[in-house]
């Protein structure tokens, strides 16, 4: 069974790839809070498709505010599961060079 490698630098690039989306993310969501301006609900007025029209804009917002949530908790799990390749990744380098000196050191007798 062949090893898998894991490249820190790639590792790095698309931790910051993912790390600038969440960034931008973050800018946009607080414009959806409630008294934000993308939180209020335009006027609809008192025409019988006003009441449609602000059932329909409530969805729609309460779908979205949902969606850039999940998207936001998505992000940072790939950021928390990124860390951890990092980690093992570098853990596993330092056993590497460990056991490549023990065996060093079996072949020269030290």
């Amino acid at each position: 069974m062949a090893e898998i490698e894991i490249d820190p630098t790639a590792l790095e690039e698309y931790r910051t790839v993912v790390r600038e989306q969440l960034d931008y993310l973050e800018t946009i969501i607080p414009r959806l809070e409630k008294g934000k301006a993308l939180g209020r609900m335009p006027a609809f007025g008192r025409l019988d498709s006003a009441e449609a029209a602000r059932t329909n804009y409530q969805t729609f917002h309460e779908t979205t505010w949902n969606n850039l949530q999940d998207l936001r908790q998505s992000l940072d799990g790939m950021i928390t599961g990124l860390n951890g390749s990092a980690e093992l990744a570098e853990e596993n380098d330092e056993n590497s060079a460990s056991e490549i000196g023990a065996y060093d050191d079996g072949l020269n007798g030290d």
